[in-house]
């Protein structure tokens, strides 16, 4: 019971680190999106280009901050798998964030709302790719 209340503790506070970098690496990848948002209207490009800074700011800093790398796999070898990883699920919450977008603007009237749409979307979908950015890293690091 104490090992598992231990355990519980560590992946408590793992996350919590986790969630702060993620939280600098999501800014930097907000930030570049609005950008793009600003001047462009594919939001699948804009979302594709944005999430790479932060995704790359993550891993970099999530390796040596929070999770431990105790295989004998190389940290560049876990990293282009992550690569792969990324590659696979920003490609999937792109086409999720242009159809969360065309749904606000579809269901929505007040103008604030539909002027911020591809912002709004893009934090509306941040918390499901946070967790799962969570999980997939801590098996890769740790486990793989």
């Amino acid at each position: 019971m104490e090992h598992q209340r231990c355990a519980l503790k560590k992946l408590l506070i793992q996350g919590m680190h986790f969630i702060g970098l993620s939280g600098i690496g999501w800014l930097l990848d907000f930030c570049v999106y609005a950008g793009f948002s600003a001047i462009s209207g594919n939001l699948v490009k804009n979302n594709m280009i944005s999430s790479w800074v932060g995704v790359t700011f993550v891993f970099f800093f999530a390796t040596r901050k929070v999770f431990q790398n105790k295989s004998k796999i190389p940290l560049s070898c876990k990293y282009l798998i992550y690569l792969f990883y990324q590659c696979i699920l920003i490609l999937f919450v792109s086409k999720l964030l242009g159809i969360v977008n065309t749904e606000i603007i579809k269901n929505f009237k007040v103008m604030l709302i539909l002027r911020y749409s591809p912002i709004l979307s893009k934090i509306l979908i941040t918390p499901v790719t946070m967790i799962l950015n969570f999980f997939v890293m801590k098996g890769l690091i740790e486990k793989l």
